[in-house]
């Protein structure tokens, strides 16, 4: 977390190489990936909640991003390149993409940065909507002053949309590999090396929400957690944490720790043995979505535009650090600054824009005029005046700048982009596995856009089905038009012989299959949890998913296998018995 101050001070020479002439750069897009503004820690009964301090963190963000995209001309904050054609003052939902998850905090902290993004308009102003106008002279603003509506798009674990939010939620692989550091000597060594220092902690600091033998580097990132908000909010351990001799460097060492942790966590993917990098699959969906926004928009603004087009200039997503940190690793920003191995604080934000040059404003209409820049903002640290740009894919500190085909080319390698992939990959039992197949990125997209492929499966059932109902058509037109009746014969036992109905009573052997609205299979898998299991952020590392005792367990790659056999299995007892005909007199 520090560190990552530090990377941004020690980077500002940097700032004269980006500094170009408004009239020679011209943004046309630009995707950001931020972090929550501060909130409760995750380990504290009940969910986790986005404090004032984390709303007033995110409004500031907001604010900044409004002068460098929309409008203004303020000297300080992310600087200004300005987005042609965005609405200055009324916000239009057409032009800006907003997706987080469906968590109190995650949810708050993208509200909070909207208002700083698109302030309350006014008719007293003048900035306010005609239809604030009544007949009879009136003037009305919306409420709490005008405040303006953003169409915030949140995912749940039953929408496949939440893997490019989160790709390692309901992922047992990328779990597994990340749990892999538990057992590694590095790990060994680091926890021995710290055992005193974690034990030296005062466990009051801590509410009773941890034990004593949870305190050592294992939970490193739930302990820097806690403290930093404690740090923030308890005046009694800020004063022992920043006055106490004894405490001298105990506050950056515990989050020097958590840094380290979270970077074999979620990165580490430049010097790790595995090839797969499973651990890091947050950064490739990540990249997979970041990639395809752009693409969208350089397909409606070259294509002449289109009615029915998707693309905004302006993308937000709000998540936690566990992406950023993977799409990091996997880019290898950290090849020329090692202090990228690190925690981004809240607030921060990994950005992505897409820009020509030259006098001309307009969208260029050869792909080779294009170019993309990555940037990184440290928190709410705004000392630079300016958005800093870093390198990426090795490249050295003059090439923060790379051309469109090659950031295409790139980007398509390091990404995941497939529900399919991705389920195979993650061995996930998520029910939308085993009903989507091939599905892309543009999943993403509102419903009246998305495609699904039907498995054969579930394809064998529909064809079943419409058998059935042409057969039964045609013997109705026989029974009306030939003259076929049934007689019941009062001779007959009164117990049928077909013996399977039982009116609307429900048996334990009947599939539940349910569609959603435009015949989208169930999104993101249901999880069977007890009770009084913790909920909050589910991320690879909390002592909830960390186990570092291996009982016996499914082998790799069944799990997923497993749960569709028997989802597919509940489908063939439908569509796999054929109709047995029975004569009656």
């Amino acid at each position: 977390m520090l560190s990552l101050t530090i990377a941004a001070m020690a980077s500002a020479w940097l700032v004269g190489a980006q500094e170009e002439d408004n009239n020679a750069y011209h943004p046309h897009g630009a995707f950001a990936f931020i972090r929550t503004g501060e909130r409760t820690p995750l380990v504290r009964p009940g969910a986790a909640e986005l404090t004032a301090l984390g709303a007033n963190q995110m409004y500031s963000l907001g604010q900044n991003f409004r002068t460098r995209y929309i409008t203004g001309n303020s000297p300080s904050g992310l600087g200004q390149e300005h987005i042609v054609g965005m609405s200055p003052n009324t916000l239009d939902n057409n032009q800006i993409l907003v997706q987080t998850l469906d968590r109190q905090y995650l949810m708050s902290s993208a509200q909070a940065f909207m208002q700083g993004l698109y302030p309350p308009r006014s008719i007293g102003n003048g900035t306010g909507d005609a239809s604030g106008l009544l007949a009879d002279g009136t003037a009305i603003d919306f409420p709490l002053n005008g405040y303006q509506y953003p169409n915030i798009q949140s995912s749940g674990q039953l929408d496949p949309e939440s893997i490019f939010i989160m790709g390692t939620q309901n992922c047992p692989i990328a779990q597994r590999d990340a749990m892999m550091y538990f057992t590694t000597n590095e790990f060994q060594q680091t926890k021995a090396v710290n055992e005193d220092f974690y034990q030296s902690l005062n466990l009051d600091w801590f509410e009773g929400n941890f034990q004593e033998d949870q305190l050592d580097y294992t939970y490193a990132l739930e302990i820097a957690d806690y403290l930093t908000y404690q740090y923030a909010h308890n005046s009694t351990i800020y004063r022992t944490l920043a006055n106490d001799s004894t405490y001298t460097g105990v506050y950056d060492k515990i989050k020097h720790l958590a840094d380290e942790e979270a970077w074999y966590l979620y990165g580490n993917t430049s010097t790790s043995s595995k090839d797969a990098d499973n651990q890091a699959i947050a950064g490739k969906t990540l990249a997979a979505v970041i990639l395809g926004q752009f693409q969208r928009l350089i397909l409606d603004k070259t294509s002449g535009g289109d009615t029915t087009d998707l693309s905004f200039p302006l993308t937000l997503f709000f998540g936690e650090q566990d992406p950023m940190i993977s799409l990091i690793s996997i880019m290898t920003a950290d090849y020329r600054d090692s202090n990228f191995r690190s925690m981004p604080p809240y607030a921060s934000a990994i950005v992505f824009e897409l820009f020509s040059t030259g006098n001309n404003t307009d969208f260029p209409t050869r792909d080779e005029d294009l170019w993309v820049r990555f940037y990184f903002h440290n928190g709410t640290d705004f000392s630079q005046n300016q958005l800093i740009a870093f390198p990426i894919f090795g490249n050295g500190p003059s090439r923060t700048d790379m051309p469109w085909h090659e950031f295409q080319d790139m980007f398509s390698r390091i990404m995941m982009s497939t529900l399919s992939e991705w389920c195979d990959t993650c061995a996930s039992s998520s029910l939308f596995c085993t009903g989507v197949d091939e599905t892309h990125v543009s999943l993403i997209l509102p419903a009246p856009v998305r495609k699904y492929k039907l498995t054969p499966a579930v394809a064998g059932v529909i064809g079943a089905v419409v058998a059935l109902a042409v057969a039964f058509l045609l013997f109705g037109l026989a029974m009306l038009l030939g003259g076929l009746r049934f007689h019941r014969n009062p001779s007959a036992s009164a117990k049928s012989a077909l013996g399977g109905f039982k009116g609307s009573a429900k048996l334990a052997s009947d599939p539940d299959l349910s569609l959603t609205k435009n015949a989208a299979a169930p999104a993101f898998g249901a999880v069977v949890t007890s009770p009084d299991q913790k909920r909050g952020h589910e991320r690879v590392g909390s002592w909830e998913l960390r186990q570092k005792e291996f009982g016996k367990q499914v082998a790799v790659g069944e799990e997923g296998d497993q749960s569709r056999r028997e989802s597919f299995d509940a489908i063939d007892a439908v569509a796999g018995k054929p109709v047995q005909p029975h004569e009656r007199v």
